[in-house]
């Protein structure tokens, strides 16, 4: 169908059958979801480079109000989410939350939808395979039935990165194998086919990922029935992130169709840090997807 003229280059064009799709993964989220509390944010909010600056957050900035607010548009559920909770005077911990609505980007496709999960003050890793679990059964009830949980651990690329050097997180990112040039350890990472065996592997070949790979293992012990594979060299673009991440593959799609991870340096409550863990469905993705 012809794109609309009103619509900017690059932007989606959300026909009839589009829109149908989308407000059926709303209505599939309301009930996957439903031991979850939903949360609507407004999709505007005042810039403040303290929620953006060093998170690896690109802010979409749209302008100035008449009092010298620089106001942009919701570029990441996680930040905003986090920003509307500490405004909160009363806010009962442990929290679960769900929500579903636009993000958008001043690169690329500058509105993409998602629905996601989050879980804040819980530190043990059941709360992670809470939101791997309701991710993937989200996902299995839009339809998709191939999918792989791919799982990695920040702590184990930060602790590669203060080895072998900054730019090593970028690279693992696009699976640059040139890195083998560096060390052999970047090749039993990147061609690693990511069983548990090869987790008790690396455990002895590097003691000092101990802890990293306990997690991950403890992880793998809760996730029954969710089909995983473990990537040591697992990043994710956003920098707040500070424990283990995933992404969920489909193999029709290029691209992971959601991700998320652990956050526990974000969110600031009462002068302490609250842990969180979170997950998002990219429902953008998703659409090409379903039938």
């Amino acid at each position: 169908m012809k794109k609309a003229g009103y619509i900017p280059e690059g932007e989606r064009f959300f026909n009839f059958e589009d829109s149908r799709k989308l407000k059926e993964s709303f209505l599939v989220a309301c009930r996957v979801f439903e031991d979850f509390q939903f949360i609507m944010l407004p999709t505007i909010e005042n810039y403040q480079p303290e929620y953006y600056e060093g998170f690896g957050v690109e802010p979409f900035i749209t302008g100035t109000t008449g009092r010298g607010e620089v106001l942009c548009l919701r570029s990441d559920w996680t930040v905003s989410l986090v920003r509307y909770l500490s405004g909160l005077r009363k806010l009962d911990l442990p929290k679960k939350v769900f929500y579903w609505g636009a993000v958008f980007s001043p690169s690329g496709s500058f509105e993409r939808f998602q629905t996601g999960v989050e879980i804040l003050g819980i530190s043990h890793i059941t709360a992670e395979a809470q939101v791997i679990t309701k991710l993937v059964q989200y996902l299995k009830e839009m339809g998709i039935k191939e999918m792989v949980v791919s799982v990695g651990h920040t702590g184990i690329v930060r602790k590669l990165t203060e080895t072998y050097g900054t730019d090593v997180k970028e690279r693992l990112m696009i699976k640059d194998f040139s890195l083998t040039q560096r060390a052999p350890i970047f090749r039993e990472l990147l061609t690693s086919e990511g069983t548990v065996q090869h987790l008790y592997k690396m455990k002895e070949v590097c003691p000092e990922w101990e802890t990293e790979i306990g997690e991950l293992l403890q992880l793998q012990s809760l996730l029954e029935g969710v089909p995983v594979c473990f990537d040591l060299t697992e990043v994710r673009r956003q920098d707040y992130y500070t424990g283990i991440v995933f992404e969920i593959f489909h193999p029709s799609a290029g691209s992971p169709v959601a991700g998320g991870g652990r956050y526990d340096r974000l969110f600031r409550k009462d002068h302490r840090y609250v842990p969180a863990v979170g997950g998002a469905v990219y429902l953008d993705i998703l659409l090409d997807l379903v039938v």
